[in-house]
């Protein structure tokens, strides 16, 4: 996945209130034209204290879908960088789903002293490195599980990415 960011400057003035009214414009704007296809949800945007990140999600079913990801530094305060990557549920659900057991399997066998996981140094140093160590089989894992269970949806997730970078910047 490529990751292009855009750029948006703040209107000049109140940083906080611009950001809100261009969080909840482009919100209106992605739910204007992808809301009759997909459906386009956020939590509500909160006024931002120090950093401030949030994110729109646009999907259709389970297995197509984008995220638009909105992050604002107060350190730059005109500043608004903004993301689109492919978020789709199944992906999400199949990462956790073989990611937090593996992790947890990898830990216990490394605290407990189970073998393979037997040559590693203490108890807690070893439950991290189990853990880490179970990490690498589990990425793979779900590289192949997305791989072949996203595979026919694929080219309609390359174009909804294309679509909403391109309302974005309009």
């Amino acid at each position: 996945m490529e990751q292009d960011e855009i750029i948006i400057t703040l209107e000049p003035g109140d940083s906080t209130t611009a950001l809100l009214k261009l969080s909840n414009d482009l919100k209106n704007k992605l739910a204007a034209r992808f809301g009759n296809q997909y459906e386009v949800s956020s939590g509500d945007f909160t006024k931002p204290e120090k950093d401030w990140s949030h994110e729109i999600k646009i999907r259709k079913g389970s297995k197509v879908g984008a995220s638009v990801d909105l992050k604002w530094e107060k350190s730059k305060r005109e500043i608004v960088k903004v993301d689109v990557d492919e978020s789709t549920k199944l992906g999400t659900m199949i990462t956790l789903g073989v990611l937090v057991p593996l992790l947890l399997i990898g830990a216990y066998m490394g605290y407990n002293n189970i073998a393979p996981l037997d040559f590693l140094p203490g108890r807690k140093i070893a439950g991290g490195l189990g853990g880490l160590i179970a990490l690498i089989p589990g990425l793979i894992i779900v590289f192949v599980l997305k791989s072949a269970l996203l595979k026919g949806e694929k080219a309609e997730n390359a174009q909804l990415v294309a679509s909403v970078k391109e309302a974005v910047k309009a």
